[in-house]
């Protein structure tokens, strides 16, 4: 049986990452609410310890915003205001469940709690390669100081989506490695579709809580012929969407 470890909240052990007596953007401040993390993508994708470190159903309730890898990276763990969507990766199809109550281990697990959102129509077309930086500009307009984390959601028509269902072993770092992957994820794309995003934005986090190169750890849910929950490879936004944001 798998043992369950909890590790210290997510804003504590990024501060580590983090130059310390930075400036705050002015009229900007951190936000804060709470995040809770179990394990890093680096013990489970790079160090192999993919062991079950938290019961998914005991880290979800009311006001719980989480992204994750179930143990074994057997499937993706999404948690959207308590309620958990899991799929399964295969290379063929994934397999996808939703409900409030779940048994399943997850070797990481990125969870934030949010009281109050505050949303932001999204003006215009928001290109893959600017999404990071789109994100840190809008929190900088809505008061957040984005050199720390900050969760976020986005609601809407998503464009140029990639995304994984990871299925025993990550299919962004065996390629970063020029490996092919032993196995192989689902993946899933879509020019534009309708859809949601939950995500934690963590600047200087690469091997925390996001992969090396990005400032974001995203995972979408698409609604529409089918159901379906995965890690966001690239996403892009089209305009009239809505962008979520944490009351700072």
């Amino acid at each position: 049986m798998s043992t369950t470890t909890k590790l210290l909240p997510l804003a504590l052990l990024l501060s580590a990452c983090q130059a310390t007596g930075s400036d705050h953007s002015y009229g900007t401040s951190p936000w804060q609410g709470k995040f809770e993390q179990w394990g890093t993508l680096q013990e489970a994708l790079r160090d192999g310890q993919v062991e079950g470190r938290v019961r998914v159903g005991d880290a979800a309730h009311e006001g719980i915003f989480a992204v994750g890898a179930l143990e074994g990276l057997r499937g993706e763990v999404t948690i959207v205001n308590g309620e958990i969507w899991i799929s399964e990766g295969a290379a063929e199809q994934a397999a996808t469940t939703r409900g409030f109550v779940s048994d399943e281990q997850a070797t990481v697990l990125f969870a934030a709690e949010v009281e109050h959102w505050q949303d932001f129509p999204v003006a215009g077309d928001v290109d893959p390669s600017v999404f990071d930086a789109f994100l840190a500009e809008q929190a900088k307009l809505a008061g957040i100081d984005a050199t720390h984390p900050f969760p976020f959601i986005v609601e809407g028509k998503l464009r140029h989506l990639k995304l994984h269902v990871i299925a025993g072993q990550c299919p962004m770092r065996s390629r970063m490695l020029n490996e092919d992957p032993k196995f192989p994820p689902y993946e899933w794309q879509a020019e534009a579709t309708d859809g949601r995003l939950v995500g934690i934005y963590a600047t200087d986090s690469g091997g925390v809580v996001c992969h090396a190169g990005s400032d974001t750890h995203v995972h979408a849910i698409i609604e529409n012929d089918m159901e379906l929950t995965g890690h966001v490879e690239s996403v892009g936004l089209a305009a009239g969407s809505t962008l979520r944001l944490p009351r700072p």
